[in-house]
Parts: structure tokens; C-alpha cells; sequence
């Protein structure tokens, strides 16, 4: 794949808001979580893990905490654990484990894409009803929820996909 075909998956990939029943095959989950092992992270600390829902109990369980399921047969909870991610080195807020997390969801929603699959990253749950429902030990944090599955027939992009701000308003060079 060469840059431009890595920018008309970027520009074909949207937030699928409406999926099929199909459950993805271990082959398609494997590539999404093969993309999550290679993605970098500060210091190579490998801090995020990833719960893998989708059973019916365990879809029910998302539910209970969001409304944006959307129907996807599969869920994946993003989490990091603080102990192993990686601290300071210049960032602001301190701990490098949400923005590790965050490039291996972004890998996960754009391997997807390459696998014809669909993706919507979802921040709008209830993150006490996850911890419960899941087991999630103190010291992880959770970053977001990735539902993943085949789009639906009638799942389409939606009407702000394609609003983007032009280049110049959001680079400068050099200076701000």
C-alpha cells in the first residue's frame, strides 16, 4: 500500500453507526488484533489491554452502560494499566497509557477498514457499569469502547464525514 491508497482508506472509513448480526471470523478479529500488538508506544511499554466482547451476556453487559452499540457484534473495551505505562518524558499531563490506547484503537478502527469491516470508536458509556460488569482491576483506566462488525446494508457515513477544515487552518509551520 502506498501513501495515497493508505489515504483513500482513511477517506472511505467513517464511524458505522448500524451493523449487521454477522460475527466477525477469528481471522478478521485476529488482523484487528495483530494491528493493536504493532501499534507503538511510548517507550515500548505496551501498556493497553483490551477485553473482547461478544457473547450475548457479554453484549448485554455493554448495554447496560451505553446506548451506542449500534448493534455490532463485537466490542472491544480499551483500557491501559498504570503500572507499566510509560511517565513525564515532556507530556503535560503526565501518563503516556491514553495516547498509547488511543493509537491502538485508531489502528484497530483503521485495520477494519482494510478488512472491509466497520468501526465506531464510542466514548459516550458509563465507564462504573463497564468496571463492574468486567472485572476491570483499579489500577487499569479505560479509554473508550470500539465496536466493530460488518457494516450494515444501510449503514452510511454521516452527513459531517466529509467536513473537514482546510489544511492551513489546522497546520502552521514553524511557529503557532
Amino acid at each position: 500500500m502506498n501513501g495515497q491508497e493508505y489515504l483513500d482508506l482513511l477517506k472511505t472509513r467513517y464511524s458505522v453507526r448500524s451493523f449487521s448480526d454477522v460475527q466477525l471470523t477469528d481471522a478478521e478479529l485476529d488482523v484487528l488484533l495483530q494491528a493493536a500488538q504493532l501499534s507503538p508506544t511510548a517507550k515500548n511499554s505496551q501498556p493497553f489491554r483490551l477485553c473482547v466482547v461478544q457473547s450475548a451476556e457479554g453484549l448485554a453487559k455493554i448495554d447496560e452502560a451505553t446506548r451506542c452499540r449500534y448493534g455490532a457484534p463485537t466490542v472491544i473495551i480499551g483500557a491501559y494499566d498504570t503500572s507499566v505505562s510509560a511517565k513525564g518524558l515532556g507530556y503535560e499531563t503526565g501518563d503516556f497509557g491514553d495516547i498509547d490506547t488511543s493509537i491502538v484503537l485508531t489502528n484497530i478502527a483503521n485495520a477494519a477498514a482494510a478488512e472491509n469491516l466497520g468501526s465506531c470508536w464510542v466514548g459516550a458509556y458509563d465507564s462504573a457499569i463497564i468496571r463492574k460488569n468486567f472485572n476491570i482491576p483499579n489500577n487499569y483506566v479505560l479509554v473508550d469502547l470500539m465496536m466493530v462488525g460488518h457494516s450494515a446494508e444501510d449503514a452510511e457515513p454521516s452527513p459531517r464525514h466529509e467536513q473537514t477544515e482546510p489544511l492551513d487552518t489546522l497546520v502552521v509551520r514553524e511557529t503557532f
